[in-house]
């Protein structure tokens, strides 16, 4: 099989081997726990896949290579211990812990992770003195006296016989205790590699003509082997890049170092010097900008198709770097809003900046240096985290050059500074995106059909581009794609620019602008009329204070009948609203399934908390192949502050805390801003068979009373209607007493002088129009 089917073979075997039953055993004992063994040529990738799964999956790796280890490194060294059995006394030999064993728990020491990978690399060119320990090894994990420790998964690898003199041949004892995976190179699974990690055009556009050129090992006429491998045509890719950027010549020499076979080092050599030509020619950047000349259209639209592709890569490598700027420009920004919405507070009760940023500072620099030494951060983290820590420490700077190095007017100067920095993402963006249009100019006008497939498979298979278009949308890339057509309700570039202006208003200082006292406190205006005319800053301590400390956890709030549609769940993507402490969450992601996912959003820290705490035990007891879930910090009022953007979700449950929320209709258009176009709304609420006094209605949600905070049906209907919704459908609906427990015999406390009012507790259906 190729790489790629092996990457996954292994995720999915490490995920069987992690799943443990409700008392926290495996499923699988250690002993019944069969090793994979990658068994393939050299340089296709095997490491590297290692990396991605520990990655992807969260989990540790430590890696060893078998070849230089003895009996003694692998087994322990022996000492003598002094021993006694009923009154007789002897020596006997003892040995120290295995340098591979003791690895692990160091590596758990310094990580926190207890659950990983172990990768023997060159397991079949183990010492003579060691093969025998093998056997045992391979069946109960262990070195020695010393077992590998429970939650590791053992991963072996080595490369066959003709690439190796070093091999030994596995007798059918040994191969019957592993599972063998035999790799073969496969230039298909790597360019969809290479495409994401956007590899130098030069190497993709190359191979994809003389796709033979990607892997060869053969035997020269006086000794000697010449081979060209997959790792071989990567290190090359970057040294290429690198090369370029620091303006060094890059040669037949430097090429050969890297494709050790005289002839596809040649060809190669001889099409760089082309696509170097091609890069001056063609003007990428005069194309990008719309100012292509006819003379460069005309050469392009006669040019014969290897060089029409080698044009498109280099068009395709400037829009990749545009558009991975663009995005970087975004995520930092928001990481600076959250440290900045967090440090605010501090800032403002007279605290230095030093003292509120600089330990924030060391605790994201600290947990960052965790999981490069566990080996589960990606490059783009690792400097997405460097350039936040830099630019925090340019905002300290800043203070510090004006004077202001605490309290208010340190606040002013860092505001002013983040407000820099989120300025310049939507040029940014709108730039990227008016190169990504020009392109699709430049390839319709100079190209044909088969030119446009090329690009646009270039341009979905690209990580940078890919999530720039899922991000911002564009609407040249949705005219020619059809059938790769991402969802048509991204949140668009206008809206997250917006969204960003929001972070921004939501760290500034409270000004003059005032709001009215009752409605702030959420005591005395109806629902549905608070949202009117808002004074932004005083809307956001509104929720803060109605929603401070109060756990809408008890009384009839906890009884959730989760009258859910299953089947239409699957593959869907789904909102649990208030989840709390992630029970819901956790049944509604056995429902949506290894193709959906499920987000819990509450305001509660402490719940999120547990909710997390709970989420890898209730993925692994699920059986699903990865874990869908996520849970976010949100008031309901406001879900485009962690990023819900609109028209990107299939379905949304609320459960019976509605009549508690501080805006039932705010909260109910939220809803439909986020619903996809016949979106599902799934609502447990209670109605009121007739209007209510507002006073009985306001002191019930100041009990966290929901039955008897109620409304109308009809008032429910209206908003509803409001949002964007179309007619409800009733799936269950009973009547509930106003001091009606999370169970039928248990009672809350309620509002007195309301005692003609009949409740009706409901779960509905209603669709998005």
């Amino acid at each position: 099989m190729n790489i790629a089917s092996a990457k996954q073979q292994i995720k999915d075997t490490v995920e069987a081997y992690l799943k443990r039953d409700d008392a926290g055993m495996p499923l699988i004992s250690s002993a019944h726990q069969r090793p994979l063994f990658l068994l393939g040529a050299p340089g296709i990738g095997k490491t590297a896949i290692m990396e991605q799964v520990a990655r992807e999956l969260g989990i540790g790796l430590v890696s060893y290579s078998m070849t230089h280890h003895t009996r003694q490194s692998a087994l322990g060294l022996p000492r003598i211990e002094h021993r006694s059995f009923e009154g007789f006394e002897y020596e006997a030999s003892e040995y120290t812990m295995s340098e591979i064993v003791a690895a692990l728990y160091d590596y758990m020491a310094s990580t926190g992770l207890r659950d990983g990978i172990l990768f023997l690399d060159e397991i079949n060119c183990v010492s003579e003195t060691l093969y025998p320990s093998m056997l045992q090894f391979l069946q109960f994990k262990t070195f020695g006296k010393h077992k590998v420790p429970d939650g590791w998964v053992v991963v072996c690898a080595g490369n066959p016989p003709e690439y190796n003199r070093s091999v030994h041949e596995f007798d059918i004892v040994t191969l019957d205790r592993m599972r063998e995976i035999d790799v073969e190179p496969d230039y298909a699974a790597w360019k969809d590699y290479a495409s994401s990690t956007g590899l130098h055009p030069a190497v993709t556009t190359f191979l994809e003509a003389k796709r033979d050129c990607f892997y060869k090992v053969e035997s020269k006429p006086g000794g000697g082997k010449s081979f060209v491998t997959a790792r071989g045509w990567e290190d090359l890719a970057r040294i290429i890049a690198l090369y370029e950027d620091m303006g060094k010549p890059v040669n037949r020499e430097l090429v050969a170092q890297f494709l050790r076979d005289d002839e596809v080092a040649d060809q190669f050599a001889v099409y760089y010097a082309l696509f170097e030509k091609y890069r001056s020619d063609y003007q990428v950047d005069a194309i990008l900008a719309g100012e292509a000349s006819d003379a460069v259209k005309k050469r392009a639209h006669e040019a014969a198709f290897d060089e029409r592709v080698a044009l498109i890569g280099l068009v395709l490598d400037v829009l990749a770097r545009d558009c991975a700027g663009a995005l970087e420009k975004e995520d930092v920004a928001v990481e600076l809003r959250d440290v900045l919405r967090d440090a605010k507070p501090e800032l403002l009760e007279g605290a230095a900046v030093e003292a509120v940023l600089g330990p924030r500072v060391a605790d994201r620099e600290d947990a960052l240096a965790r999981k490069v030494a566990s080996g589960t951060a990606s490059n783009s983290l690792v400097r997405r985290e460097r350039l936040v820590a830099g630019k925090l420490r340019d905002f300290a700077t800043q203070c510090a050059r004006e004077g202001t190095e605490a309290g208010e007017a340190a606040f002013r100067t860092i505001e002013q500074a983040y407000r820099a920095e989120v300025g310049a993402i939507q040029p940014a963006a709108d730039a990227a995106s008016s190169k990504m249009d020009r392109a699709f100019d430049f390839v319709d006008e100079c190209f044909g059909n088969r030119e446009m497939l090329v690009f646009m498979a270039e341009l979905a298979t690209r990580q940078p581009t890919t999530r720039f278009v899922a991000r911002y949308g564009n609407d040249r890339y949705y005219a020619h794609n059809q059938e790769l057509q991402v969802d048509s309700a991204r949140m668009g570039l206008v809206e997250r620019a917006g969204m960003l202006e929001d972070l921004n208003e939501n760290i500034k200082l409270a000004d003059s602008r005032t709001v009215d006292a009752g409605g702030v406190a959420g005591i005395s205006l109806g629902a549905g009329a608070r949202a009117a005319e808002r004074d932004e800053d005083a809307f956001a301590d509104a929720l803060k204070r109605h929603y401070g400390g109060r756990q809408f956890e008890d009384g009839f709030t906890s009884v959730c009948k989760m009258l859910l549609p299953a089947a239409e769940l699957r593959g869907k993507k789904v909102l649990d609203l208030c989840c709390r402490r992630g029970k819901g969450v956790y049944k509604l992601s056995a429902m949506a399934g290894n193709d959906g996912s499920v987000l819990g959003i509450d305001w509660n820290p402490t719940y999120l908390e547990e909710a997390r705490g709970g989420m890898e035990r209730a993925w692994r007891k699920s059986g699903l192949a990865r874990n869908n879930m996520e849970f976010r910090a949100a008031y309901p009022e406001d879900l485009i502050s962690c990023g819900i953007g609109s028209n990107t979700l299939d379905a949304v449950y609320v459960n019976n805390v509605m009549t508690l929320l501080y805006d039932q209709a705010l909260v109910l258009k939220e809803l439909g801003r986020v619903l996809k176009p016949g979106g599902l709304l799934v609502m447990e609420t209670v109605f009121a068979d007739r209007e209510r006094d507002e006073d009985v209605v306001e002191r019930a949600r100041s009990l966290g009373n929901s039955v008897q905070a109620a409304r109308t049906r009809q008032e429910n209907y209206a908003w509803l209607a409001d949002a964007g919704f179309g007619e409800p459908s009733i799936e269950e609906e009973y009547e509930v007493g106003p001091r009606r427990g999370s169970k039928a015999d248990s009672l809350v406390e309620a509002v007195e002088g309301d005692e003609d009012v009949s409740y009706r507790a409901v779960s509905l259906y209603v669709r998005k129009k």
